[in-house]
């Protein structure tokens, strides 16, 4: 697009109300039928809200499309830094090493999530109860079989033989604070004296013992667990659905609390001033333990202006279809209040 037709877009096309309710996109005559692409990759947690996102992106404005892909957190967060898509999409905040070296990456908070357990209906049910020294046990493979899990930790398991276990294979948000919450184990005080310490690390990828299942994606655990009836895992919110949910202790308000919308936002605290804040085992009443916030990441020297439109429609219309895909929105959170800061600031590349 020329440069002057692109002046004339950003200076006067663009009409944004952030936090007004609307996004305005108005394409004077003249643009000669102009479209507009828009990139992303990363978290196959993001990836469903990308989606539907792209599709009612689209609807409202015809002449721009949004292109998403997956590959897992490390994906977005690499393939951003380089400048080979506009938006990286994250489902954990990139590590310390990571922001020193890519200083000028931009961190959005885009929504929150519960990230939880879940385990095959025919192991107990639709109720099971765990700890993190119980998770600790399970995914460290220091006990390997129903009828072990039920002596060491005194409960009852309706199924029995080889735990089977559903791990990520590829680089993960959801891995890395899956393995944040297991260091926690020695938060818990178990009356039984059966406490566990997590020693895999918190990476996006983990060296998994011999004998867990590493599969690709949220889909693939969610799948290999919908497929084995001594089967447990670890996915994201939106891919429990078919599976019975595992309520997770939280020793912060000292209740079992269930993986739901409005749990996961109990966590989020009143002022956020650093997107990486811990959200795990929040003390306020009814605070799922594994909450966490999802993240769109950009680059300024590859952020064109239709970019820009994109993420503030997120950050407006598009946080009304998050609950359809099985996330929360931030709507009159502090994440919202520094998504629009960051957002706010933002200049086009071109």
């Amino acid at each position: 697009m020329a440069n002057q037709t692109t002046n004339l877009l950003v200076g006067l096309v663009i009409g944004l109300i952030v936090g007004a309710g609307a996004v305005y996109v108005l394409l004077p005559g003249g643009t000669g039928g102009e479209t507009y692409t828009i990139t992303t990759a990363g978290s196959t947690t993001v990836y469903p809200l990308s989606q539907e996102w792209a599709t009612q992106f689209h609807e409202d404005f015809p002449s721009f499309t949004v292109n998403p892909s997956t590959g897992g957190s490390g994906v977005g967060q690499s393939q951003i830094a380089e400048g080979l898509i506009h938006i990286g999409a994250s489902s954990s905040y990139p590590k310390e090493d990571y922001r020193t070296a890519n200083p000028d990456i931009d961190i959005i908070p885009i929504s929150a999530d519960a990230l939880g357990i879940v385990v095959n209906p025919a192991v107990n049910g639709t109720s099971f109860k765990m700890d993190a020294d119980m998770a600790v046990a399970v995914f460290q493979a220091n006990i390997t079989t129903w009828e072990n899990f039920e002596t060491e930790f005194s409960v009852e398991v309706e199924a029995t033989g080889d735990i089977s276990v559903f791990v990520r294979s590829d680089a993960s948000g959801t891995t890395a604070t899956f393995g944040k919450w297991l260091e926690t184990a020695d938060e818990n005080t178990r009356a039984d004296g059966k406490e566990y310490e997590w020693n895999l690390g918190d990476d996006e990828s983990i060296s998994w013992p011999a004998g867990i299942d590493a599969v690709e994606g949220n889909p693939g655990v969610a799948s290999g667990v919908q497929d084995n009836e001594q089967a447990i895992g670890y996915v994201g919110l939106a891919f429990m659905e078919g599976l019975t949910a595992v309520d997770l202790y939280n020793p912060g308000n000292d209740e079992y609390v269930t993986p739901t919308l409005e749990n996961a936002l109990k966590a989020l605290p009143e002022e956020l001033s650093d997107p990486g804040a811990n959200l795990m085992n929040s003390e306020t009443e009814g605070a799922y333990p594994i909450a966490r916030l999802l993240f769109y990441l950009t680059n300024p020297d590859n952020l064109p202006w239709y970019v820009i439109v994109y993420l503030d429609w997120v950050l407006v219309q598009g946080q009304e279809y998050i609950e359809d895909v099985g996330y929360v929105p931030i709507v009159g959170t502090s994440a919202m209040a520094y998504a629009q800061r960051v957002v706010g600031s933002f200049t086009p590349s071109e």
